[in-house]
């Protein structure tokens, strides 16, 4: 799981999943400044580390986070409020 998370760029894309409901690829690039297949590359590592579900709604694939990447996150936040 920690290697899913290995980049500052995929650590924004769960935040980003995590502020509302599914979102799509395109989205996710959109919003993160990146190339699609950028963004592509980075949600297969973090599905492959079980931090990301998809789900098919047409030709679009809908994102969105894991109960553990939630937790995970949350860890996160914990550890770097205590350094404030």
């Amino acid at each position: 799981m920690v290697a899913g998370l290995a980049n500052h760029r995929r650590l924004e894309i769960i935040r980003l999943l995590m502020r509302g409901p599914s979102v799509c690829v395109n989205e996710v690039a959109t919003a993160c400044g990146i190339d699609q297949s950028t963004a592509v590359e980075h949600l297969h590592r973090l599905h492959e580390a079980g931090l990301i579900t998809k789900k098919s709604q047409g030709r679009r694939v809908l994102l969105a986070p894991t109960k553990r990447a939630k937790a995970f996150i949350k860890a996160i936040d914990s550890v770097w409020s205590l350094t404030d």
